[in-house]
């Protein structure tokens, strides 16, 4: 029997973030849309498609840092016009200030946000010990792996609790073994938080592998072309559920719908 997260592929569970008619501009660029789409709580939700397509798009609209030319982006029902504060962005880049420890680059948003100090540690220790940091608490990004730095990305924003998690691309520049570690990784934490995470990726079975639903946009102007459920067994091996034969059929849907020509 199949194991699954609570209400996946449950139409009435709870909406969170809406796409309305979106449209996004850049100049006299029609990059995305029009654009609908619904994002249901505490599901994970990948997002693939060529470059250029308006993925990473979607997720700014979300965070408030980009506004649509037409349309809304409705969070929790309310139309997002600023800043989202109960968003976290974490992509391939490594944004840790290299004079800061670990420790003390995790701590960073918290302070931003003016945490109680007592409360502020034990938030950073609980996010050293989640990404499996302990140890390194003390050590500066120059001393750590990319693989690490981007371990403190995570952590960073696990610290301060995030109803949403967004992932830009966040693993493209890992190797394939530790890419795989940060998969399971990143599959525990959906787990242990039931937040809701949209996770941009090119890598189609990188998608398959940690989503509930995955969305395949078209060439821009970017727009949903295939809505794909995942229903694959709960909590996932993320080296054996690849072995299983949906995953392949899963694959080669998704591949088919993808605009690669």
């Amino acid at each position: 029997m199949v194991q699954r997260s609570p209400g996946v592929g449950d139409a009435a569970r709870e909406t969170v973030i809406e796409f309305d008619g979106v449209v996004a501009r850049f100049a006299n660029l029609h990059a995305m849309g029009p654009t609908s789409l619904s994002v249901r709580r505490g599901e994970f939700l990948a997002i693939v498609g060529p470059s250029g397509c308006g993925k990473s798009t979607l997720l700014n609209m979300i965070a408030g840092t980009l506004k649509p030319a037409e349309g809304e982006v409705r969070y929790k029902g309310k139309v997002v016009d600023a800043l989202n504060p109960d968003v976290g962005y974490i992509t391939q880049k490594n944004f840790c200030l290299p004079w800061r420890t670990v420790e003390a680059n995790i701590r960073l948003p918290l302070e931003f946000r003016k945490y109680p100090k007592a409360d502020i540690e034990k938030r950073v220790t609980e996010a050293i010990e989640k990404v499996g940091l302990k140890g390194f608490e003390k050590a500066y990004p120059k001393q750590l792996s990319g693989g690490m730095l981007q371990r403190v990305m995570i952590a960073r924003t696990l610290a301060y609790s995030p109803d949403i998690y967004l992932m830009d691309e966040p693993f493209g520049s890992l190797d394939a073994q530790l890419r795989l570690k940060m998969h399971d990784e990143v599959l525990k934490l959906w787990q242990e938080t039931g937040a809701t995470f949209l996770f941009v990726t090119h890598d189609l079975q990188e998608a398959i592998t940690l989503a509930d639903r995955v969305i395949v946009f078209s060439k821009r102007p970017g727009r949903p072309k295939l809505v794909l459920d995942i229903d694959l067994p709960r909590p996932r091996d993320v080296i054996g559920i690849q072995t299983d034969p949906a995953f392949g059929e899963y694959f080669k849907q998704l591949w088919a719908a993808l605009d690669v020509h």
